[in-house]
């Protein structure tokens, strides 16, 4: 597993395991609002990406209430393979829509916010490490 891999592995793991879920998830994924003006989105590609963005995030919480219910952590390690399966496709799903440009922007946004994810886990585990202590 490379270290990209392993970051959105633990960031995506960290993410569902949250309580208050649902500023999370709309973090999780950049709105499409965010996502209509960075992109310049057409009228006819907003209309097709609108339920797509919101299906990932019932999909999101779906994810994360089975993530609350795996009692070992194969059933966890199964959830998080699924979600990472699900996050590729709306990403294809997504970028199918696009053009060239947007494609580049859009994956440019995805690593902001993956990023801001990773920093939100780490930031979280600092604070553990602090209590613990």
């Amino acid at each position: 597993m490379n270290t990209r891999t392993f970051l959105t592995s633990c960031a995506l793991a960290a993410l569902l395991a949250m309580p208050a879920a649902a500023q999370t998830f709309r973090d999780s994924v950049p709105s499409i609002d965010a996502v209509r003006s960075r992109l310049n989105l057409t009228p006819e590609q907003e209309a097709k990406l609108r339920p797509l963005f919101q299906q990932r995030a019932l999909d999101l919480q779906a994810t994360r209430s089975k993530l609350e219910q795996a009692a070992t952590r194969t059933d966890k390690r199964n959830v998080l393979r699924a979600a990472k399966s699900d996050a590729q496709a709306f990403n294809s799903q997504v970028e199918s829509l696009l053009n060239d440009q947007q494609k580049h922007e859009w994956r440019d946004l995805r690593d902001e916010t993956r990023e801001k994810i990773k920093e939100r886990y780490e930031g979280q585990q600092n604070s553990r490490e602090r209590d613990a202590n």
